[in-house]
């Protein structure tokens, strides 16, 4: 979730207007698999896997997407994740900026399967403000940060006894070793999926594929997968380059390793 960027402006009359032109426009929404899809368009489904990984169709998909604009100079959407079949609601945010350049902004919220709120929190301009609250399954408080007040911040166990220091709150995969940074996995696939292309295969030049992969709570690529229609040895040769990254640092969510979506994409060269 850590990566979808999302915002809120004017919030009454933005969420108003989103719900009424979901209700209008949802069922005929074009299938995207990259936010960058939205450009020139009212919105878009994407869906997903078990793990919240993007899949290319429908087929297989736990969750879906709803992405809308929610004004006419398309600087401000709206998106809800829900599960598939119930279309129960796990997540609600806001986004603003320009495609495929986003801010968090506003009020977002995430829920559990069960319909138990996990975590809501207000967004500016990327940044957290206000107070994050997360709360465990049973609706227990997990955790009060209260960012308007540097340092005040109250953690508890899943009985209620306060921690006596609350863990980092949420960490992102990166690629193990030295002079590492969070988008460096992007180069490396870049790199090196030529090494695995039949000898003499004509490279489609200019042509831009989107992918995305899941890293375990181990640290250890998963499930990746090519979203763009390519030919399949094409395919083949970006899904071994994804499969042949170094381990990952895993990422923590309130200090328990976690899984973590990346999705990317490359300019063939």
């Amino acid at each position: 979730m850590h990566r979808i960027v999302v915002a809120l402006l004017a919030f009454v009359a933005l969420v108003t207007c989103s719900f009424m032109s979901y209700a209008q426009g949802a069922p005929t929404l074009p299938v995207i698999i990259s936010v960058d899809e939205l450009l020139a368009r009212p919105g878009g489904l994407r869906y997903l896997d078990a793990h919240q990984v993007p899949l290319p169709t429908a087929d297989g998909a736990s969750f879906r997407d709803v992405f809308q604009r929610v004004d006419s100079a398309g600087l401000n959407w709206h998106l809800r994740r829900y599960t598939l079949p119930a279309r129960g609601l796990v997540l609600e945010q806001f986004f603003t900026g320009l495609l495929p350049l986003l801010m968090l902004e506003g009020a977002s919220r995430e829920w559990y399967a069960s319909g138990q709120l996990r975590e809501e929190v207000l967004y500016h301009k990327n940044g957290v403000v206000d107070t994050l609250r997360t709360y465990y399954p049973s609706g227990k408080l997990r955790r009060m940060q209260v960012f308007r007040k540097k340092g005040v911040e109250t953690c508890y166990d899943s009985v209620g006894n306060q921690l006596a220091k609350c863990p980092p709150y949420h960490t992102f995969a990166t690629l193990g070793g030295k002079n590492t940074y969070s988008g460096k996995f992007l180069q490396v696939i870049e790199q090196q999926y030529r090494r695995f292309l039949p000898t003499g295969y004509p490279v489609p030049k200019g042509q831009v594929v989107y992918y995305a992969f899941r890293i375990d709570p181990a640290g250890v690529v998963q499930e990746p997968r090519v979203l763009s229609p390519v030919a399949p040895e094409l395919q083949a040769a970006i899904i071994k380059a994804i499969r042949q990254l170094p381990r990952f640092e895993p990422a923590f969510y309130e200090g328990h390793a976690t899984d973590d979506v990346l999705d990317g994409f490359l300019r063939l060269k």
